[in-house]
């Protein structure tokens, strides 16, 4: 029988880190109520990049992470649309992520935690406790009946601010996250993403809150 977790196992076999399920509500997708969450490890050479400022070594490895999330949700869709459901895989570019307001039409971060699998950092990024911030996210939607996770709305990050203290503009605010909150109380976007976007064109980059994160420096030094 095809089921939700048949399906966890296959997307885990073709090398996704974390799978989970939620119910979502997205106008243009009336009718496919249910999300599943994708994330991805990236690996511990992106972090080791990001620590040596090789920034263009780091965004090789982060794109080549997106590209095989890409082919993992195209798969995923083939195979629940193959046992007689809809499926939409929502790639980066479906999602139409805007780069200056870095906001997508449907945030990963918000499949993710609804799903379980971890919560929003002091940074805005998204954090689990086996990997931190050294993630890549992707989804899909769908109309297949699936056993939805316990959603985390509330941050486990308790009193870390390393993320806060690395930030080089000083965007992220001392407020912790949780479900309730908007974005712009725990991050000014617009310093961050006017940084980010001047750093990008000089073939640089920043990240500094996704290397200093306290679990992903656990994940990069312990080998897990």
């Amino acid at each position: 029988m095809f089921d939700g977790d048949v399906l966890k196992q296959y997307l885990i076999s073709q090398g996704i880190s974390k799978v989970g399920y939620t119910q979502v509500n997205v106008d243009e997708f009336s009718s496919l109520n249910y999300g599943i969450a994708l994330v991805l490890k990236l690996p511990r050479e992106a972090i080791q990049a990001l620590i040596d400022d090789e920034f263009k070594k780091y965004w090789k490895i982060f794109h080549g992470q997106i590209d095989t999330l890409t082919d993992i949700a195209f798969k995923g869709e083939k195979l629940i649309k193959d046992n007689g459901y809809d499926a939409f895989a929502l790639t980066m570019k479906r999602n139409e992520c805007d780069m200056e307001k870095l906001l997508s039409k449907l945030p990963y971060k918000t499949l993710a935690t609804t799903s379980g699998l971890g919560w929003v950092g002091r940074s805005a990024l998204f954090v689990c406790e086996e990997y931190g911030s050294a993630v890549a996210l992707s989804g899909i939607l769908t109309d297949m009946p699936l056993e939805v996770g316990r959603a985390i709305t509330d941050s486990f990050c308790d009193d870390c601010e390393e993320c806060q203290k690395a930030c080089p503009v000083d965007a992220i605010n001392p407020t912790k996250w949780n479900s309730r909150l908007e974005r712009s109380d725990i991050i000014d976007i617009e310093t961050c993403s006017e940084y980010v976007i001047d750093q990008f064109k000089s073939g640089l980059g920043c990240s500094k809150c996704l290397s200093n994160c306290r679990l992903t420096q656990e994940y990069y030094k312990n080998k897990r």
